[in-house]
This record gives structure tokens, C-alpha cells and sequence, in this order.
């Protein structure tokens, strides 16, 4: 019997029911006609760019035809090929939340409550006595206007001049109307500033209107507001965020679909999300949207391209645990990501390792239950691309672990591991006998070797037995 392993999270509440996950791996739909109907891919590794300060790398930018980056209090100025030169100016602090904007003359940078200019490799305070004492909790950037929401509760909003993210006017402030909520978070998207409160979301569009140049667009109003200020992010021509019932969402014009699952949504269900992360990127005609958990410690990830999730994390451990990246930017053609001592990366398919670190992928299988019968499996095989070792050294023999669990995860047997083929051995086969007898099992498969990983599926043969 073919199957293929799991294509998505689907770890139940009841997990006896489904108990199936993908870590650091994301199901693709092969074309019609294909040796199976999924495969299962390994996500990116991470190639190191640069290193930026010693610091944590909390947010960046291109811009000016460079890159601006925050490492811990100090911004920098970084070539293609990785060199950073330091900014000076005034102190910025240490702490907050990070959002960096271009307006093709200046690079904004809002430490909340505080903003920043940076021209060249100048840093200056904005001091303007039209800024709020209040500061700013985030920042965007749309139609020449550095646009930035009030750090209270208010529901306030408020936009620079046109190409001076130093200037600012005391008329140039409004309020969000349709809801006393107080504003977490402005998105621009396709001409659009996207207000997030804690209870609603407004959405306005730049009028020319004056002395306030944008307006509420008609029917733009969404009963859902956010749950994390982090975690609107753009992508696949849409607005993404965690909603304030612990859902996730994308925008369907103006209104919000539900896009993430009941699983998911079980991760999400209890404990602090308000410091939730969102990213956004696009790698080999899939978009995914990241959504990293700080206190959950847990990421999880859509594919809009196969509105399949799955699950990010770093390291070999067998307990689920978040992915370790600060900020993700887009610079010189690359995905960029900020880790910890300064360190920048960029996010490769090519790349089967987290700067050196080994990445363990693990597929958990949808469950076998031969109908509440006993059965025996006499043998098992794991379809996957073989002869992918490399010339020398760790993955010169790379290896498949294999375990399973017949109580749905609880408790699991001791791995079994097969060879997949050094370099160029593509007749090798990942095969496990004498299985045992079960009434109902799950496998989990993982390689942790750095090497390419492709899943085509599971061939399982079995035998029923009488009840």
C-alpha cells in the first residue's frame, strides 16, 4: 500500500484521531502524471551574509542602494558583499520593537516609542514638537508619507510631510472612527493603510484630501481586530495577521478569512501570543507566512501556495521549539535574516544546515488503522531521492531515522535508521522489516545529515489479521 506521509499539521486535539506533522519540511503538489501526488521538501537552510555589531540583529532594510541594519542600539549601513559601516548620531535604545521604512531619501527607524532618521550614515532623533510625548508603537511608509500609529490608546495616527520623515504637523493626526479600540498597528499595502486595533480594523486610502490627506475607504471597516502588534505582514497581494480570537487571517478584500486550521489554532489556543512575530517571503513559487511564537515557543508556517502549514524550528531536539530569527528583510536579491552576535543570513534552498548548525526534518505520518483490527507490518519502505551524500565529511553517508508510536505519539519505539546514499548510490533503498503487529501506529521519519531531503512517500506492507 502507497501513501504519502502527512502534507500538512494536523496534529488533533485528540490525537489518536490525527497526529500527523511536518517540521522543517513543506508539501508540494507534483505535476499529474508524477511517481506520487506530494513531496516533501526541506525548507531553506541558513548561508551566512555578514555580520552586523555583536548584538541582537532586530530589523533591516535596503535602501539608498544599501542595506540598513539594527544590531542591538546601533544601526549600520551594509554593502552587497557584507561590509557594514556604523551610523552615528544619537543613542538608540536597546529595547523595543523594531519597524524600519525608506522613502527613497531617508531610512525611518521606530524603536518604540522613539524614531530615528538616518541619512548616509547619520542618526538623528526626531524632535519635532508636533511628535507625541506618547512616541509611536509602529511605523509604515506609503505615497512619499512616513505614517505612524500613537503609542496610547487613543486610536490616533498620524503622517510626516511629504519626503521628510523629520517634519510633522500638528494637523496631520486623526483617529480611527469605527471603534474606540486603541491602534497596535499600520500596514501599508497596494495603496492602502491597513489600521489594526485590538478590536477592529479600518482601512484608509490617500485622498488628497486636506489638511488630512487620507480617508476612510467606504465599507473598509473589518469586525476583527489583532492580537499581536508583530504580526500583520504582506504577502500573495493580500494582508495577513493573527486575529484577536486567536485565529489567523488573510484579507479577502475587505474582509477576513480564516486560514489557519483547528490544529494550528490548538497550538495557539492558550498562553501569551501578544508577542507573536510575523514574516513573509517567496522561494521557488511558494509564499509562505511565517508566524513565530516567542512564548508558545513555536513557529508556524502557511504556504499560500498549497494552503498547507507546517512547522519551523532550529536544532536537532525532539521537542517542538521555535525557529531563531529575529527579522527577515529582502536586500540585493536575497532573503535576509537577522539572528543573534550580529549575525545575517541568507535564507538558501541550497543551504541544508542553520550556519553549520544540522537542521533535523521529521514528517509524522497520518495514522494506519487497519479498521480497529490487529494487523502485522512485515515490511516498510520510505520512497524518498536518494544518492544526495556529499564528497566528504558529516552527510557523506547520510542516514533516515525511523520510529513509531502505536498510542499516537505518547510513547515511541527505538529509532531504526537506513542508509539513503552517498553521493551518486540512487539505486539505494530505505527499507525496515519485521515491524510488529498493531492495532493502529503513526511512523515519524527525519534526517538530520545536511543534505538534500525530498519525500516521495510511504509504501507499507502490511497484513490484516482476525480480531
Amino acid at each position: 500500500m502507497r501513501s504519502p506521509i502527512a502534507v500538512n499539521l494536523s496534529q488533533q486535539r485528540s490525537r489518536p484521531v490525527n497526529a500527523a506533522r511536518l517540521v522543517n519540511l513543506y508539501a508540494e503538489k507534483a505535476p499529474e502524471g508524477s511517481k506520487c501526488p506530494v513531496v516533501l521538501y526541506g525548507t531553506p537552510g541558513l548561508k551566512p551574509f555578514g555580520t552586523v555589531g555583536d548584538d541582537t540583529v532586530r530589523a533591516g532594510i535596503q535602501g539608498q542602494g544599501y542595506a540598513y541594519v539594527l544590531s542591538g542600539s546601533w544601526a549600520y549601513r551594509v554593502e552587497s558583499n557584507g561590509t557594514a559601516t556604523l551610523c552615528t548620531g544619537d543613542l538608540i535604545p536597546p529595547v523595543g520593537d523594531a519597524f524600519m521604512i525608506n522613502n527613497g531619501l531617508q531610512i525611518g527607524l521606530l524603536t518604540v516609542p522613539d524614531t530615528f532618521v538616518i541619512e548616509g550614515t547619520t542618526v538623528t532623533k526626531i524632535t519635532d514638537e508636533a511628535y507625541p510625548v506618547e512616541g509611536a508603537s509602529s511605523l509604515d511608509y506609503m505615497d512619499g508619507y512616513g505614517i505612524w500609529t500613537k503609542n496610547d490608546t487613543s486610536g490616533e495616527w498620524f503622517v510626516s510631510d511629504l519626503r521628510d520623515l523629520e517634519s510633522l504637523d500638528a494637523l496631520d493626526f486623526a483617529s480611527a472612527e469605527s471603534n474606540p479600540d486603541g491602534l497596535l498597528r499600520v500596514l501599508a499595502d497596494h495603496g492602502e493603510a491597513w489600521l489594526f486595533g485590538t478590536d477592529s480594523t479600518e482601512v484608509w486610502s490617500n485622498t488628497g484630501a486636506s489638511p488630512f490627506p487620507f480617508e476612510r475607504i467606504p465599507g473598509a471597516r473589518l469586525e476583527r481586530g489583532c492580537a499581536a502588534a508583530r504580526s500583520p505582514a504582506k504577502l500573495d497581494n493580500s494582508v495577513f495577521w493573527l486575529g484577536n480570537d486567536r485565529i489567523v487571517y488573510r484579507a479577502d478584500g475587505f474582509r477576513p478569512q480564516r486560514i489557519s486550521t483547528h490544529e494550528v489554532e490548538e497550538i495557539l489556543r492558550t498562553g501569551t501570543v501578544s508577542d507573536a512575530r510575523g514574516f513573509t517571503y517567496s522561494q521557488a513559487g511558494h509564499t509562505f507566512y511565517m508566524l513565530t511564537l516567542p512564548s508558545l515557543n513555536r513557529t508556524v508556517v502557511y504556504d499560500a501556495a498549497t494552503s498547507w502549514w507546517h512547522e519551523r524550528q532550529s536544532g536537532t531536539g525532539l521537542t517542538p521549539t521555535k525557529w531563531n530569527a529575529n527579522c527577515m528583510f529582502e536586500a540585493f536579491g536575497k532573503t535576509l535574516v537577522g539572528g543573534e552576535r550580529g549575525a545575517v543570513y541568507e535564507l538558501d534552498l541550497d543551504t541544508f544546515t542553520d550556519a553549520g548548525e544540522a537542521i533535523r526534518r521529521a514528517a509524522a505520518s497520518m495514522p494506519i488503522y487497519p479498521d480497529g483490527n490487529r494487523a502485522i507490518m512485515h515490511k516498510m519502505e520510505l520512497e524518498l531521492e536518494t544518492g544526495v551524500g556529499l564528497n566528504v565529511g558529516q552527510g557523506s553517508q547520510p542516514e533516515v531515522m525511523m520510529r513509531f508510536s502505536d498510542d499516537a505519539g505518547a510513547t515511541w519505539s527505538n529509532e531504526r535508521r537506513a542508509k539513503i546514499g552517498a553521493k551518486g548510490k540512487r539505486r539505494m533503498r530505505a527499507m525496515w522489516e519485521r515491524n510488529g503487529m498493531f492495532r493502529e501506529r503513526m511512523y515519524e521519519f527525519s534526517i538530520s545529515d545536511p543534505v538534500k531531503v525530498a519525500l516521495h512517500g510511504v509504501n507499507f506492507g502490511m497484513e490484516g489479521l482476525e480480531n
